[in-house]
C-alpha cells in the first residue's frame, strides 16, 4: 500500500466514525458524501442516456421501415398489402387469422386486404385440408412477381445509400447491423 492510499484509507476510517453515515473508498479524495451522490447521479445519466439513445432509435427505426415499405409499394399494391404477400412467400400459405396477427390489424381488415389482393390475382384462398371452416391463403405466381420486384426495388435503394458511404462508414454500418440484431431481434442471453 502507498502512503497516499494509506492516508486515504485513514480518512475514509474517520469519516465513518461514530454518528456518520457516509462512507469513502480507500482511493477517494473527494468531499464526505461525493462518491455515494456521484454513483447516484451516474446511475440516473446512465438511465437518461439510455432512453434518450433508445428514442433516437426508434426514431431512426421508424422512420426507415416506413422509406423500405414505400419503396416496396406501388399503384397497385399498398405497403401493408405488399407485407401480406411477402409473409406468404416466407411462410407458404397462411390463415387469414394468422396474417391479422401478423400485421396487428383486426380481421375485418385483413379480409379486405385479402379480397384486393385475390381480385388482383395475387393470393387464393382455399378451404383449409384439416377444418373446413378455416380458409388457406397462398401466393400465386403473379403475387411472388410483385414479390420479387418489390424486393428488388427496395434492395437497390438499399444498396444505392449505402454505397454512397465511405468505407469506414461502410464497416461501422456492417458493425451496427449486428449489433442491432444481437440487440433487438436475438434472443436475450
Amino acid at each position: 500500500m502507498t502512503t497516499g492510499e494509506s492516508q486515504a484509507g485513514e480518512e475514509g476510517a474517520a469519516a465513518s466514525g461514530p454518528g456518520s453515515t457516509t462512507r469513502l473508498g480507500p482511493t477517494s479524495d473527494l468531499a464526505p458524501g461525493a462518491p455515494d451522490e456521484l454513483a447516484g447521479h451516474d446511475e440516473v445519466a446512465g438511465q437518461a442516456e439510455v432512453a434518450e439513445l433508445a428514442a433516437e432509435l426508434r426514431r431512426v427505426l421508424l422512420v426507415s421501415s416506413r422509406i423500405l415499405r414505400s419503396r416496396t409499394a406501388s399503384d397497385d399494391v399498398s405497403a401493408s398489402q405488399f407485407s401480406v404477400l411477402a409473409f406468404l412467400d416466407r411462410s407458404g400459405e397462411s390463415t387469414p387469422g394468422a396474417l391479422a396477427e401478423f400485421e396487428h390489424v383486426t380481421p375485418p381488415v385483413m379480409t379486405r386486404i385479402l379480397g384486393r389482393l385475390e381480385d388482383a390475382g395475387l393470393v387464393v384462398r382455399s378451404t383449409h385440408p384439416g377444418d373446413g371452416r378455416q380458409v388457406l391463403v397462398t401466393l400465386t405466381d403473379p403475387g411472388e412477381q410483385v414479390v420479387l420486384h418489390g424486393r428488388a426495388e427496395r434492395d437497390s435503394w438499399l444498396r444505392a445509400r449505402i454505397g454512397s458511404a465511405d468505407l469506414e462508414e461502410r464497416e461501422t454500418l456492417r458493425a451496427a447491423t449486428e449489433l442491432l440484431r444481437r440487440t433487438l431481434i436475438d434472443p436475450p442471453r
